[in-house]
């Protein structure tokens, strides 16, 4: 490949007279200059063929030189800047990587030139994944100067030699503290790796070819990872730049967005990397389906047609069948290999758009919330590895750059700054519990409270907005499941020129942690009840679930994970049966959300509601009465007398009850966290924050229906975060959900519900759920 390269004897007069002859730190620049000038003077080469394809300097576009000389000088590209205050947030992503406030400035380069292809249209798919011929690219030479080099003198220098960056030998001619950047909107490409047991934590709901009440226990190794290539059409920005000798820093970010089109979104795909990985997942997923392992089944269908079956197997086939909804009198058998054949297609079929569907919308959650030129890759290299990836990054691939990071022996020669505003390569642990990905990290805090909102604009000034509202805390009141996490979703696909509350997505997702060293009975039983309040399990499959965890009692590690999860057409199910203060409704959700004890009257979710329900009911009545729902609460001592009356007096609480009258009737003051006046007690403003959680329903649901701003989700969240604000609360908030949810089309079945036991020992995870319909009931 030849290179045009010729020594300029003088600079260009249009350029020339337009660079003052001061130095650099005495005056700031910015000169636009036509780019015909520039291909005349050999400074660019009017046409410059690649492999693949051509890039073209013409007339039509224009090119300028600036300068950065000190603090405050913006670069719209975000590659020079200020360095980040000490009490920015680690995981903002805006760092850039030429950093002002030292004795060097940068003069910037910066033309565009049209992209063709050169070879077959398939070659170049940030032209030809937008369904067109060609694409306007901006390439930028950052150099390096000292502030009292002369302007003129350093421009006649840097373009004798320029860089175009499309050249990888244009990588080793980056001095230290030099930068080379591209931008283009195009397809971008990303390798993830996730593990398999992530991916269906919270999607049981949509494999389960079950009828109603059927218990759906997945079993998946916990060390399984599935590796996915992710593209999407978006504008990102390419930047290398020379920390030091023979080192490369890269970062890979977004950038401004050149879509022209409202209303086009980032036509994001999925390929899974190996083709088999659904198939060799597919036994298991059967076998949580069927309830026998998938060779079982084969067996017992063959012996079915051949007419063989024991008597014992005839009640297994029978059971398997009548689990899936069929009525084992009107099967018949001469179908019944062809019936059990598509089902497993059926299964396959489901499970790949799945997987593919949950990588999909993962990606694009965490992606939608980097902002606007903040960085989705930064890592250091070796000059050899940069030039080695370089013709892939170029085209938009991250995907054999990131294959080449996981790689074991590559561990020592790089170092990762940043990945989708996490430290790994790997999403591991972070898939199965929030939307989308990254919010593992959270976990780690004892307390975090989070309210992003990013926007992205395109040249119309069009919109694409997110918002991320997110609360985690580690409560005592929940014990060894102590740590939770709430996130509230919203989120734009699309640019829109005035974003409305209609134009965004909506989710909402709650996670209840728990990790012990040795789980003991009780605090197994515990984490059970917790599922059962939130409808993700029945009492009898309850009982089932402790029998199957029994064994591992106090003899393993044990991660327990509870999730709902209500996605955006779920949620506009839900809000209009929310518009109002119901108090029987939240006095039956904070009854279930008592903690569990072995006294028949805590034993379980339905117990509770038959004795804490009128407790509780009464109790919301009077604080309503007295008008102090905004400012406080009952005092514990009055609490406790509403106790103390209704196990007296009332028939079926007394029953259920009786042995709990003496510690419930009286406040001590110690501040305990079990009866009911302690509950109140170290939970307070219950009244104020259901009262505030309908408000925010009802703000939800008129800026939707009246297309108010999107800001006004930001006071939505502000107003349901009470809900969640302690674990106590957070139990309401779920069990509350998952009532309302029977009430609609779908049922508990339209809500995401799982109950995950990671088991350190085997390193095997169980996901657990009950299959709901619309006449579902618990």
């Amino acid at each position: 490949m030849k290179v045009i390269e010729s020594l300029l004897a003088q600079l260009p007069p249009a350029l020339a007279e337009k660079l003052p002859d001061v130095k650099l730190q005495d005056q700031d620049i910015r000169v636009t200059l036509a780019q015909e000038g520039l291909t005349r003077d050999n400074i660019l080469p009017p046409k410059l063929i690649l492999a693949d394809f051509t890039l073209s300097f013409d007339g039509a576009v224009e090119a300028t030189v600036r300068n950065f000389n000190s603090p405050g000088d913006v670069d719209e590209n975000g590659v020079v800047g200020e360095p980040a205050a000490a009490s920015a947030p680690a995981s903002d992503g805006s760092r850039p990587q030429l950093l002002l406030g030292g004795e060097t400035g940068w003069m910037r380069y910066q033309a565009t030139a049209r992209i063709k292809s050169a070879g077959s249209i398939g070659s170049l798919p940030f032209v030809s994944g937008q369904g067109k011929s060609e694409v306007f690219a901006t390439l930028s030479d950052y150099r390096a100067h000292p502030l009292t080099r002369n302007m003129r003198e350093a421009a006649k220098e840097d373009l004798s030699h320029p860089r175009l960056l499309v050249l990888s030998t244009d990588l080793t001619k980056l001095g230290p503290g030099d930068a080379v950047a591209w931008q283009v909107r195009g397809t971008l490409e990303a390798g993830l790796e996730l593990n398999w047991a992530d991916l269906f934590t919270t999607n049981l709901a949509n494999l389960a070819f079950v009828r109603t009440s059927e218990l759906i226990e997945l079993k998946t190794a916990l060390d399984a990872k599935v590796g996915a290539r992710v593209s999407l059409t978006d504008d990102y920005q390419l930047v290398f730049s020379r920390p030091a000798a023979s080192r490369i820093q890269l970062a890979v970010r977004k950038a401004k967005s050149r879509e022209a089109t409202l209303g086009a979104g980032l036509n994001l795909q999925v390929e899974l990397a190996d083709a088999e990985a659904v198939r060799k997942r597919l036994g298991e997923v059967l076998t949580a389906i069927t309830g026998q392992a998938e060779a079982k089944v084969e067996e017992l269908v063959d012996k079915a047609l051949d007419k063989v079956l024991s008597a014992e197997e005839q009640a297994q086939l029978r059971g398997i069948l009548e689990r899936l909804g069929l009525d084992p009198q009107l099967v018949v058998l001469d179908h019944l290999k062809q019936e059990w054949a598509q089902l497993k297609q059926k299964v396959s079929s489901a499970l790949d758009t799945l997987v593919k569907a949950r990588v999909a919308a993962s990606f694009q959650y965490e992606y939608l919330r980097v902002s606007e030129s903040s960085t989705l890759l930064e890592v250091e290299l070796d000059e050899a590895t940069a030039l080695r990836f370089h013709g892939s990054l170029l085209r938009g691939s991250l995907v054999d750059l990131l294959a080449w990071l996981r790689e074991p022996a590559n561990a020592g020669s790089y170092t990762l700054r940043n990945y989708l505003n996490t430290s790994s390569t790997t999403l591991q642990s972070t898939v199965g519990f929030t939307l989308g990905l990254g919010s593992f990290e959270v976990l780690k805090a004892r307390s975090t409270r989070k309210q992003t909102w990013v926007n992205q604009e395109n040249l119309q000034g069009a919109r694409r907005q997110a918002f991320l509202g997110q609360r985690a805390y580690e409560d005592s009141f929940l014990g060894h499941r102590g740590r939770w996490v709430v996130d509230f979703r919203a989120d734009m696909e699309t640019f829109t020129l005035a974003p409305t509350a209609p134009d965004f997505r909506l989710g909402l997702h709650m996670l209840l942690w728990g990790q012990k060293k040795k789980l003991s009975k009780q605090e197994l039983r515990e984490a059970v009840d917790d599922a059962v309040v939130w409808g993700v399990l029945d009492a009898n499959d309850a009982a089932t679930v402790l029998t199957k965890l029994d064994a591992h009692v106090g003899r393993s590690d044990v991660e327990t994970q509870l999730e709902l999860k209500v996605s955006d057409d779920m949620l506009r199910e839900l809000l209009p049966r929310l518009q109002g203060f119901d108090v029987k409704l939240f006095s039956r959700a904070l009854a279930r959300a008592m903690p569990w004890s072995e006294q028949t009257a805590r034993v379980s979710p339905e117990f509770r509601k038959l004795v804490y329900g009128p407790i509780w009911e009464s109790y919301l009545n009077e604080v309503l009465d007295k008008g102090s729902f905004l400012s406080g609460d009952l005092s514990p001592t009055r609490a406790a007398q509403l106790a103390q009356w209704f196990i007296e007096r009332d028939a079926t609480v007394k029953q259920l009850a009786s042995d709990l009258l003496l510690r419930e009737k009286t406040w001590n003051g110690i501040g305990g966290r079990f009866t009911f006046a302690e509950v109140t007690q170290a939970n307070s403003g219950t009244m104020g924050k259901c009262r505030r959680f309908v408000e925010g329903l009802v703000r939800l649901r008129r800026s939707i229906d009246e297309r108010r701003s999107g800001e006004e989700l930001r006071a939505v969240h502000g107003e349901l975060e009470g809900m969640w604000n302690t674990g106590f609360h957070l139990r309401a908030a779920g069990a509350l959900l998952a009532e309302v949810a029977k009430a609609t089309p779908r049922g508990l079945g339209g809500i995401e519900r799982t109950f995950t036991v990671r088991i350190a020992s085997s390193q095997e995870q169980l996901v657990f759920s009950t299959a709901w319909g619309p006449s579902s009931s618990t």
